[in-house]
């Protein structure tokens, strides 16, 4: 009682909260007319539309035309006038378009992200859990800790949206840069930021673009400080006595205090440079900002921005400015990372919704809601990333040279080569297997696991009929995708080619990938794997062994009249799935199919169903399948942020030492500085060790424990089983020591992590332990 006390009445670490996919209340900005039935309401100003429960009735009940309007984009994830899908600029009841449309923002505070619905019975009747976002994190921070609506930030955004446009609309990621700078600064010590699934792809991204902003901050920085000088070269000597040369000094000292003259030198001859042509060139300058570069210039990315600069020497160095300030910022501002259900090598069910419709158990179809899908940006976020990404000796390493997979270097980070560890790794084996504790980093870094090890992601099968046979037939095609093939958006293209669909949709969301990703100033995210981020404290926490969607079967059948070539105008329509791929328990993989088969006259008057999953004839690619939305190779790709201090002593990369650490641990074998512990299911004390071996995992469903864990209604009632894994560092430039935690639960589903007591006691423990040992609180 004495500590709680101690702590409620001390300053603390703000919460920033950021919520993941279908997470955050839509409300409305425009009054919408449903004129499709008398029945229905209109969508007024100010109406939750996402989500709204009466709405949501209404839909199942009377007609979804309405509410799929309102929460439909336009074709390049503007606000929707009806006018992008192709009917006439007048409705058949002489409604204008822009009546039909919607416009629709996140809403603001704790509020928009802790329950969808609440306070509704309808909700908890329809939706029941589902509904709950962060409610219980919110009430035990609360009633545990002291905290309130000045410490606790939410970050609520438009998760219809891609990254960019949350900015370029809604100017989010200025916005979060803001509240985190301001609750910072009331609170007077470093934030936790906690995002849940999307959250942290988002959260990613804004770190990303936080960068590329400060490196502009930098650069803008640098030419008026040469136009500054321009100016003043009248009046001040060339000895260094004006303002310029004053601030020369200043920053060489900043960027270069152990006297090393190389960097500063070629500062000077480019500020020189500048200073001198500054004046002469003003005039060119204005008419070159007004040339802006095209898409082609920028697709190439990030790492040619300094070519397209007027002055890329200055450029180049404002860049290494902008990362110390990036790095600084991250330090005062973000000390504790808590990722929940993080999607680290994203998912693939966004994408099937995208490709032939998933209504997420709402009350329309699953064509309908395609409708819907194509219009988000957001779905290409979580687009799967390939493992081979994140290693340097693939055909597939994105900017990879033969000298850098000779040298070890990875082009893509400051980090050493993950297969470099593999040997120390396997030469310590002595009479035990080093990888016994550490099953996921076995299946990652020695066996290579990838999405598409045991079954492609997407598979579409292919016949070609005579139009006098039935399928099958015998001129069959097989076409699979892969990981890369959806990076680079190739999949969008072959479903185009395959599937004849009016206004080509497919061919849309390959544009709006091309445009939001790789046409931007931010470094595209899609095509490389995430290392740790520079964060003194990093948890994260998943649940496991949920049945979950791992792979999709496509099946078309063209029909061929006889002796014609010529091609047909009609269309196909949306592309028809026939099979799903779950992964199970313990990794099992098995085949869903989506085709109706009739039922035999015994099964249907013995009101029998068919068991449609058959188990698939491979072996188990994991140890554990997902938690439901996320695949565990996604999820499990976390363990590889623990060996993030071996691989930065290891680095070569001799320009980025700011960025080096150096291990606490055995120097060989990578594994040695990795701490495993595991809680048993029921339990309540962590003990040493991995914990009892997959043979003996009690396979029982968690739903059939007693009540082993909290009452609150925003939580869940059993204790699952947990593993633990921790490692620790110290960064070499300035002595920070740094951790990395990851949890798995076994039996916890995507959207409980952020209301299941276990795991968030299990976070919320190494949270209060390293506040105590970093700024003596309880």
């Amino acid at each position: 009682r004495k500590n709680k006390e101690s702590f409620t009445t001390d300053k603390r670490p703000p919460v920033f909260l950021l919520p993941g996919l279908a997470s955050t209340r839509l409300v409305s900005w425009k009054h919408k007319p449903c004129p499709q039935n008398a029945l229905l309401s209109d969508i007024k100003m100010l109406d939750h539309v996402w989500l709204n429960m009466n709405l949501l009735i209404q839909m199942g009940t009377i007609d979804s035309k309405c509410w799929t309007e309102c929460m439909t984009l336009g074709k390049y994830q503007t606000d929707f006038d009806g006018a992008d899908d192709g009917q006439d600029a007048q409705t058949s009841k002489g409604d204008q378009p822009s009546s039909r449309g919607c416009k629709l923002r996140p809403d603001e505070g704790l509020d928009s992200i802790s329950s969808l619905a609440p306070g509704s019975i309808s909700s908890n009747l329809f939706v029941g859990g589902t509904n709950t976002v962060y409610a219980w994190l919110i009430q035990w921070l609360a009633d545990n800790l002291g905290y309130d609506v000045t410490s606790i930030v939410a970050l609520p955004y438009d998760w219809r949206l891609s990254p960019d446009k949350m900015e370029s609309r809604d100017g989010f990621l200025t916005l979060t840069r803001k509240k985190i700078e301001a609750a910072v600064e009331s609170n007077g010590l470093p934030g936790i930021m906690v995002a849940h699934s999307m959250g942290n792809s988002v959260f990613r991204y804004f770190l990303e673009w936080l960068r590329v902003q400060m490196q502009e901050e930098a650069y803008e920085r640098y030419v008026q400080q040469a136009k500054d000088s321009a100016a003043a070269q009248a009046t001040a000597s060339a000895e260094g006595q004006g303002p310029f040369w004053r601030r020369r000094a200043l920053y060489r000292g900043l960027i270069n205090p152990g006297g090393a003259t190389g960097i500063v030198d070629e500062e000077d001859d480019a500020i020189l440079d500048l200073a001198r042509e500054s004046g002469r060139q003003e005039d060119r300058e204005q008419s070159s900002a007004r040339q802006r570069p095209n898409n082609e210039e920028l697709e190439n990315g990030h790492d040619e921005q300094s070519t397209t600069r007027k002055y890329p020497k200055l450029y180049e160095l404002a860049k290494v400015e902008g990362d110390t300030e990036w790095i600084s910022w991250l330090g005062k501002h973000i000390w504790t990372y808590v990722g929940l259900a993080a999607p680290l090598l994203g998912a693939p069910g966004p994408l099937r919704s995208v490709l032939s419709g998933e209504n997420m158990g709402l009350p329309f179809t699953h064509e309908e809601a395609r409708g819907l899908e194509l219009s988000f940006g957001s779905t290409s976020t979580v687009h799967t990333i390939s493992t081979k990404m994140g290693f340097c000796d693939g055909d597939d390493m994105g900017n990879g040279t033969e000298r850098d997979r000779a040298t070890g270097k990875n082009p893509n980070s400051n980090l050493a080569c993950l297969e470099e560890l593999v040997s120390g790794i396997e030469s310590s084996k002595g009479t035990n297997d080093p990888w016994k504790n550490f099953p996921a980093l076995r299946l990652l870094l020695k066996e290579r696991q990838d999405w598409d090890s045991a079954f492609p992601t997407f598979r579409v099968e292919r016949e070609f009929c005579h139009e006098d046979k039935n399928t099958p037939c015998d001129n069959q095609t097989q076409v699979d995708f892969g990981a890369k093939d959806i990076m680079d958006g190739r999949i969008f293209e072959q479903f185009n080619k395959i599937w004849k669909e009016k206004g080509e949709p497919l061919g849309v969301k390959f544009d709006q990938l091309r445009q939001s990703w790789w046409h931007s100033k931010v470094p595209n995210m899609l095509d490389k794997t995430p290392d740790r981020p520079h964060i003194k404290h990093v948890i994260l926490a998943y649940g496991t062994d949920i049945s979950t969607e791992v792979g999709y079967v496509y099946r078309k059948t063209d029909t061929h009249l006889d002796n014609s070539t010529a091609e047909t105008d009609e269309f196909d329509g949306v592309p028809s799935m026939s099979q799903i791929i779950w992964e199970e328990r313990h990794g099992r993989l098995v085949s869903e199919s989506q085709i109706v088969e009739p039922a035999s006259f015994t099964d249907t008057l013995l009101r029998k169903k068919k068991d449609k999953r058959r188990p698939l004839k491979t072996n188990s690619w994991l140890h554990h399948s997902g938690d439901g939305t996320i695949p565990y190779i996604s999820l499990m790709w976390a363990h590889t942020w623990l060996l993030h201090a071996t691989r930065a002593m290891r680095s070569l990369n001799s320009t980025s030492s700011m960025l080096e650490g150096e291990r606490i641990s055995n120097p060989n074998n990578a594994l040695d500085s990795i701490k495993v512990s595991h809680r048993p299911k029921g339990g309540s004390e962590w003990i040493e060790g991995y914990g009892i071996e997959r043979s003996e995992v009690d396979t029982e469903s968690p739903s059939n424990d007693g009540d082993t864990g909290t009452s609150n209604p925003h939580g869940t009632k059993y204790k699952p089983k947990m593993v633990r894994f921790q490692s620790s560092g110290k960064s070499r430039s300035t002595g920070m020591e740094y951790t990395t935690t990851v949890i798995e639960a076994i039996g916890v589903e995507h959207k409980e992590t952020t209301r299941n007591y276990d795991i968030l006691a299990a976070t919320f423990t190494d949270v209060l332990k390293n506040l105590h040992d970093d700024y003596g609180l309880i």
